[in-house]
């Protein structure tokens, strides 16, 4: 993901590394969601931190309340 900055008339475009699954999942920023991450991210896929970031936070918003009867 590339975001650009300006000031004084300068364009500087800064851009988030791709780690892959398993380097997030010994990372220690993520040590209490590892599990999640081994769920939630693809092998061989890399990613950004900020798209990790999402995709906690995209599962942590999701009801998994039982509903019974229905």
């Amino acid at each position: 993901m590339a975001t650009k900055k300006a000031s004084n008339n300068v364009v500087e475009v800064v851009s988030e590394v791709g780690y892959e699954k398993s380097q997030f999942v010994v990372s220690s920023r993520y040590s209490r969601r590892k599990d999640l991450l081994s769920a939630l991210l693809e092998d061989g896929k890399k990613y950004t931190p900020s798209q990790v970031d999402a995709l906690i936070k995209e599962f942590d918003k999701k009801d998994f309340t039982e509903r019974k009867g229905e």
